[in-house]
């Protein structure tokens, strides 16, 4: 039996799938928390946590299947995952349940034979028998649906007495920075190296996949056309925002606004397309305000499709991003790429020596995970555009 780290799986506040309250505004776990009550709705201990697996015969036939259904760029970002499952077991058959959202960034793949939907009927999947299970997310609805899958060896999250839990040992630290920002904060592996490591796999430096289809180039193709990028001799992408659940994931509007204009000024045969989500279409329309006339700064606009972004990410000669899904796009496209990043982590991010990973040296609260920053100087507005400027040129 393994020691397990002191954790009040069973009291009212713990929720399992993030911090609960007392944490998220102290900064107090459970080892040293005075909030704790018994939720006395639990009537069954908790089962103990797997040890790990023996692991069967890598050289038979495997059936997998993996559970991803958060945000878009976690579900990309999780590809990483698939030519190590394919190194381990080569003869193998790998199923993927995600949200119908995600299916753009997981279609073509060629390491995964089928994909089906979270919002599909899934009893035939339920009652197939697979060899090997896996479900990275501690998200309540991904954890449930593990609970239904039959499984010879099972790695990551399901429901236990109604809350998220680990299968096996290896999932406990991720875990553990799920539901306690200090340990999230001090955490120095990047995110594909700690999935790796959750599900036995050795980790040889994989970065996520994305198949571009004939379909996608031909979008390109004429998104190059319609929009002149082929007249310029580079093309570089600003994608401004990160959506709206931290605050300061997204830049400043005139640090945006400042890098379009420095970067069009001094670079006039280069196209600086500028493109936001549909979330972001006020800061869009602020930046653009603010950046200057010149023929160079494309307007890309913020209502296109999943597909048209992915197409204009694979047109890009180098991308600037926040923590969001064009970065994981970006990685995926093994394109040059400059993230900046704030209140998420940054050792959690790799940009596969290919591009710079910036966040601010001027405050110590990086990696906050606070929805809302209340600072004057705080971990965006503390970085010059000509801090990013020279990562581009």
């Amino acid at each position: 039996m393994i020691e397990l780290p002191v954790i009040h799986f069973d009291c009212i506040h713990f929720e399992g799938d993030k911090p609960c309250r007392p944490n998220k505004e102290t900064g107090v776990f459970c080892g040293n928390c005075s909030f704790y009550e018994t939720d006395e709705s639990i009537k069954e201990p908790f089962p103990e946590i797997n040890e790990g697996f023996a692991g069967y015969d890598t050289n038979e036939n495997k059936q997998i299947i993996l559970i991803k259904l958060d945000a878009v760029g976690d579900v990309l970002r999780t590809t990483s995952i698939l030519p190590s499952l394919k190194k381990k077991y080569p003869d193998s058959d790998i199923t993927w349940i995600t949200k119908e959202k995600s299916f753009p960034v997981l279609q073509d793949n060629g390491l995964i034979d089928e994909i089906y939907f979270a919002e599909e009927e899934l009893e035939n999947i339920y009652a197939h028998d697979f060899d090997i299970a896996i479900n990275l997310d501690s998200g309540k609805e991904s954890c449930e649906m593990m609970n239904n899958i039959i499984a010879k060896e099972c790695y990551g999250y399901y429901l236990a007495n109604g809350k998220p839990y680990p299968f096996n040992k290896q999932a406990l630290d991720w875990y553990r920075m799920g539901v306690d920002d200090i340990r999230k904060k001090a955490n120095n592996k990047t995110y594909h190296r700690i999935i790796h490591e959750i599900c036995l796999l050795d980790y040889e430096g994989s970065r996520p996949s994305m198949n571009i289809s004939v379909e996608k180039k031909i979008s390109a193709g004429l998104i190059k056309e319609k929009f002149g990028l082929g007249e310029f001799e580079k093309f570089i992408l600003i994608n401004l925002g990160g959506g709206n659940r931290w605050q300061y994931k997204k830049w400043t509007k005139e640090g945006y606004a400042g890098l379009i204009n420095m970067l069009s000024e001094t670079k006039k045969n280069y196209a600086i397309g500028v493109i936001a989500g549909d979330e972001d279409k006020v800061l869009y329309k602020e930046v653009l305000q603010l950046s200057g006339k010149n023929d160079n700064i494309i307007k890309l606009g913020y209502k296109n499709s999943m597909n048209d972004f992915i197409s204009i990410a694979f047109l890009a000669d180098k991308i600037f991003t926040s923590d969001s899904l064009a970065f994981h796009i970006a990685t995926a496209l093994n394109k040059y790429v400059v993230v900046i990043v704030g209140p998420t982590s940054h050792t959690e991010l790799d940009v596969f020596g290919n591009g710079k990973i910036l966040f601010s040296d001027k405050v110590d609260c990086l990696s906050c995970y606070l929805n809302r920053c209340d600072k004057t100087m705080n971990c965006m507005n503390t970085v010059e555009a000509g801090e990013v400027f020279k990562f581009l040129v």
